[in-house]
């Protein structure tokens, strides 16, 4: 059954082919992608994040309603068939805090209508928040300490009557919706605790999909989300917040799946938020903050301004990167007979993310976003014409840690410090640099140390100012070689891996090695 599905899907867009002359490959400047009018049109947005405040009086700073309501209307204006939510509703698994979201919803679409009278269907899935938020923190045993009255304001403690009787709708842990003909399947968080990097996934998604092997129309996308990512698909193994691998398995079969997640918050400017391989699956970040400590640990060492717990975090100099509550995200799909069309948005600004990705159809036919061929097509930022790169010395303290179970505590201690001042990598169109790779080379041919530096406005618009004003890095002397000459190298590096050239500075006084 499974392979036939795969073969049919296959076949029946062979015919389409010829109509792009054998290039399957698009090009798009962000909402500018002209197809006549989509068969179907859905926003999708992840980690809502609602949290009630400890007074119970609205809510706490930076957790209101206010961008939800406003992505809303975004969605309202494109003339959206359905809006996609993909868990973490409710930051604190409270009732209250589902309820101000399905008022802010039925403000927007008033009986799940449109302007114009159409019905737009709600798409939306419990996160791992609104399973055990209330639980996070001691938060709702604070609000109330009466076992019995916290358990009325908790939304697990009956998931179903509480959602039923907040949105109007019946729950089933794994649900069921057809839009325009096409098929949605979305896997709600009923069990088990958030485990971080390594999630259990959703209970009954294998199950439901052997169960329902002809509810899916082979000649057509579906889609599939659920708040964990599918494991070893978007961000590849390296992935903060991937499942099991149980809905991998689901949706190995179908390469008409399209699979949408959500936990990680990861930025929508990350390149591999997008990835094909037997199906096709996306990362559809936060509409709260975009995750940096915690969901963009490629590189064991951390990045120089990054959070989180890489091992050497104490003996880093720059504090931690601190815009990421700018990055409020999501994204409208559109699609159409040939090809699904994904724009990324950022609603704090309202401002593009970047050119849409446009996927062809059918998925099996090619896989332009299978991360090799993604990277083979993607532009290397490059740094303008002239740039230097500028080194000097200075004194900073570390950031040191405290004390933590066995291990003693890493003082503060002020050192020599290594300050590199370069331009942002902006030269290049569309080659847009989301990191930096930070070289020293010893002058004897010695070991090299390599250091990362998250780019500034990683997480907003290319065309944002944060993302085109120069950077400053800072090192401490004792991470770098020791005792010899060495000289440093930064390149810019796009999100698939693709370097620029680099900026080289002169050679550098030995450092004194430690005693």
């Amino acid at each position: 059954m499974n392979t036939n599905i795969s073969r049919r899907w296959f076949i029946g867009g062979l015919a389409s082919f010829g109509a792009f002359g054998g290039n399957r490959i698009f090009s798009a400047h962000a909402g500018t992608f002209s197809g006549g009018k989509p068969n179907i049109t859905f926003g999708v947005i992840s980690d809502v994040h609602v949290r009630l405040a400890a007074s119970r009086e609205g809510f706490d700073k930076d957790h209101d309603t206010s961008t939800l309501i406003h992505t809303f209307e975004w969605f309202r204006a494109q003339g959206v068939d359905a809006v996609m939510i993909v868990g973490d509703i409710a930051d604190k698994g409270l009732v209250d805090e589902l309820q101000y979201v399905a008022d802010a919803w039925f403000k927007v679409f008033p009986g799940d209508k449109s302007p114009d009278g159409r019905h737009v269907q709600r798409l939306f899935v419990y996160g791992n928040h609104d399973y055990e938020g209330y639980g996070y923190g001691g938060y709702a045993k604070k609000l109330w300490p009466d076992e019995t009255e916290r358990a009325q304001h908790v939304l697990s403690t009956d998931q179903k009557a509480n959602w039923e009787k907040i949105f109007h709708e019946e729950f089933s842990p794994i649900k069921f919706w057809t839009v325009n003909g096409y098929s949605f399947v979305g896997g709600h968080w009923t069990a088990d605790r958030c485990h971080g990097k390594e999630e259990t996934g959703i209970a009954g998604v294998e199950e439901f999909f052997a169960a329902h092997p002809k509810m899916l129309d082979p000649k057509k996308p579906f889609f599939y989300f659920q708040h964990p990512h599918p494991k070893d698909t978007c961000y590849g193994s390296w992935a903060w917040g991937h499942d099991d691998g149980r809905a991998t398995r689901a949706l190995t079969p179908f390469s008409n799946a399209i699979a949408f997640s959500g936990h990680s918050h990861t930025t929508l400017t990350h390149d591999q938020s997008i990835w094909q391989g037997a199906f096709t699956s996306l990362g559809t970040s936060s509409l709260r903050y975009t995750g940096g400590a915690y969901s963009l640990t490629r590189f064991p060492m951390g990045y120089e301004n990054g959070g989180g717990t890489a091992e050497f975090d104490p003996y880093k100099i720059m504090t931690g990167y601190g815009s990421t509550r700018d990055g409020r995200q999501g994204m409208l799909v559109r699609v159409y007979e040939s090809h699904v069309v994904f724009t990324r948005r950022e609603f704090v600004y309202d401002q593009s993310l970047g050119e849409d990705w446009v996927l062809p159809l059918p998925a099996a036919e090619s896989k332009p976003f299978a991360f090799a061929e993604h990277a083979k097509r993607s532009i290397a930022p490059q740094f303008p014409a002239g740039a230097e790169l500028l080194v000097s010395r200075a004194r900073a303290k570390n950031r040191g840690a405290a004390a933590k179970g066995k291990k003693a505590a890493i003082p503060a201690e002020e050192k020599d410090v290594f300050v590199l001042d370069f331009p942002a990598a902006t030269a290049a169109k569309n080659g847009r640099a989301f990191d930096y790779e930070i070289v020293a080379a010893p002058k004897d041919g010695g070991k090299k140390v390599k250091k990362y530096l998250m780019a500034d406005g990683y997480n907003m618009s290319p065309d944002a100012p944060r993302a085109r004003r120069p950077l400053t890095c800072r090192i401490a002397a004792d991470q770098l070689p020791q005792g010899v000459e060495f000289r440093f190298a930064v390149r810019p590096v796009n999100s698939l891996g693709k370097p620029g050239a680099p900026l080289v500075s002169g050679w550098q006084p030995a450092v004194a090695a430690k005693a």
